[in-house]
C-alpha cells in the first residue's frame, strides 16, 4: 500500500504536468484508504487546480482541509489565491487574504 510520501510524489507529479483531474483523484483515493493526508498533499492538488484554472475547487479544498483539522499554510493559501487571480476571481483572493492576515500568515 502506497504511503503518503509515494501519494505526494504522484500528485506533484500531476501537479506538474498540469493534471488537476488526477491529482484531484489521487486525494480522493488517499481519503478513501484512510491514507495520512498532509498539507502538502492539499497544497499540491490547490496548485494543480490553479493551473487547471478550477478556483472553486481550489477553495472547496481549503475548506475540506479544514474539516479535516489540517492548517492551510501559506504556500496552501497562495496556490488558492493564484487560482482566483487566474479566473479573475479578485473577491475570492482578498477574502483568503483576509483569512491569511487573521491567521497571522502575512503582516
Amino acid at each position: 500500500m502506497p504511503d503518503v510520501i509515494t501519494y505526494n510524489a504522484a500528485i506533484s507529479a500531476c501537479e506538474k504536468g498540469e493534471q488537476w483531474q488526477q491529482a484531484f483523484g489521487l486525494l480522493e483515493v488517499m481519503q478513501r484508504t484512510d491514507a495520512l493526508l498532509d498539507v502538502f498533499s492539499f497544497a499540491a492538488v490547490i496548485s494543480a487546480c490553479e493551473k487547471g484554472q478550477q478556483w472553486e475547487q481550489a477553495l472547496g479544498l481549503l475548506a475540506v482541509m479544514r474539516k479535516a483539522d489540517l492548517v492551510p499554510d501559506v504556500v496552501t493559501y497562495n496556490a488558492a489565491i493564484s487560482a482566483c487571480k487566474k479566473n479573475k476571481q479578485w473577491q475570492q483572493a482578498l477574502g483568503l487574504l483576509a483569512v491569511m492576515r487573521e491567521a497571522d500568515l502575512v503582516p
